[in-house]
């Protein structure tokens, strides 16, 4: 019995580029999602707003929001004390948690990164 595989598919869907390109989607999905539902809006100002002061790496290895504020705001302590009352409804401390925690959001980033990589 003799068998052949044929791995351009394989190579192409799993190449260094194809895997960037679905990253850089999920990672644009996944900021979008955080920046809509659970990202706090302390300032309307977009030069001080948490949210317009987010962004992403080039490659989608990594999301990151700017503002000074920003570190305090995701673990959700404020000069030694914990923050209990977010200004922003549905808003709260560690908004990766509040994505990864949520199926439905989960899925649309999911679906980003498979069209991104051209999966389908």
């Amino acid at each position: 019995m003799k068998a052949s595989f044929d791995f351009k598919t394989f190579d192409r869907k799993f190449s260094h580029q194809s895997l960037t390109q679905g990253r850089i989607a999920a990672a644009n999905d996944a900021l979008q999602i955080m920046n809509t539902k659970y990202v706090p809006m302390l300032h309307t100002d977009s030069n001080t707003n948490l949210r317009s002061l987010s962004g992403q790496t080039v490659n989608g290895k990594q999301l990151y929001w700017k503002a000074p504020y920003a570190h305090a705001q995701f673990v959700g302590v404020v000069n030694g004390h914990q923050v209990h009352n977010y200004t922003t409804p549905g808003t709260s401390r560690r908004w990766d948690k509040r994505l990864t925690g949520n199926k439905s959001d989960m899925s649309a980033v999911s679906e980003a990164f498979a069209k991104g990589a051209k999966w389908h």
